[in-house]
């Protein structure tokens, strides 16, 4: 049996190709995406996936995540005195889907194919490789996620030669590729992106506006109050989605604690006040876009 696994910055997701397509793995909750944050509680448990990412709003310096980022260098981060590297801290996340996966089919799983942005050099897909062979799977393969999403949108099945530009602004991570069909082959004929911009810094952003309003700086509030940081980050990532159908929003501001209460302070966002906001990070695809489209010769 052979499983796919997007190892995401953000969340990560197991499938497998059925005869009707690819179908996606439930987790041990019952979600299609796992959370890609790894957590020691305080026993010395490891959490994984929904329950890290909820631990994390409680106990920050006992959590890891946007570990992606990092994949294939020496960055290291301590959780509870323990050292973890991110290939380490990334084959946790993959034991999680593998696991879901052998419960799905009552068997178990060793063989899996991962994706990875485009633009990932050989260290960072040697490092995937490793987390892989860590959770004990044995990679058969590292397929690039623009190739990927341009295979699962069938445009490999087209008969017409095509040139496209396939565009992933990720959870932590956008990279683009220019993608050539030729008799139904897909070759990546340049790739581009950047390590560090995707949903994450969103939220970040606006977190900061936000703490901005009440004449406070994002970086020192995170530094002398990590707990009321990270409960703020999980109140603005769920305003930025509502943002997405609503007009506006409301964000109430945790205390120093990291509690919400009554008497918390309350922002209304709008929709344009986010756009507008936000607009500065949106611009920096156009770079990577454009060297890509100059590496194709388009």
């Amino acid at each position: 049996m052979l499983i796919g696994i997007d190892l995401g910055t953000t969340n990560s997701v197991v499938a497998y190709l059925a005869d009707d397509g690819p179908q996606i793995i439930l987790n041990a909750v019952g979600g299609r995406l796992t959370p890609s944050v790894a957590a020691l509680d305080p026993q010395g448990k490891l959490l994984v996936g929904a329950a890290a990412k909820d631990f994390q709003v409680l106990q920050p310096d006992r959590a890891a995540s946007l570990f992606k980022r990092h994949m294939g260098t020496d960055w290291q981060d301590v959780i509870d005195g323990r050292k973890f590297a991110p290939e380490e801290l990334s084959a946790l996340v993959l034991r999680a889907l593998k696991e879901d996966a052998e419960a799905h089919f009552g068997q178990p799983i060793e063989r899996a194919v991962i994706t990875v942005p485009a633009y990932f050099n050989e260290h960072q897909r040697k490092a995937t490789i490793n987390a892989g062979r860590i959770a004990g799977l044995r990679v058969e393969r590292i397929v690039n996620e623009p190739t990927a999403a341009a295979m699962a949108y069938g445009f490999h099945e087209l008969k017409d030669d095509k040139k496209l530009v396939v565009l992933d602004l990720g959870g932590g991570t956008f990279d683009v590729s220019i993608v050539e069909l030729f008799e139904g082959v897909l070759e990546v004929k340049a790739s581009s992106g950047e390590n560090f911009l995707g949903g994450e810094d969103f939220t970040r952003t606006l977190a900061a506006k936000v703490l901005a309003r009440n004449g406070e700086s994002f970086e020192r509030a995170e530094h002398e109050s990590p707990r009321r940081i990270s409960r703020l980050l999980q109140q603005c990532e769920r305003a930025k989605c509502r943002l997405t159908k609503e007009e506006s929003v409301t964000i109430r501001v945790p205390n120093r604690d990291g509690a919400v209460t009554e008497s918390s302070v309350e922002a209304t966002v709008t929709r344009e006040e986010f756009r507008q906001w936000t607009e500065s990070l949106l611009v920096r695809i156009e770079l990577p876009i454009r060297r890509a489209l100059g590496d194709a010769g388009l």
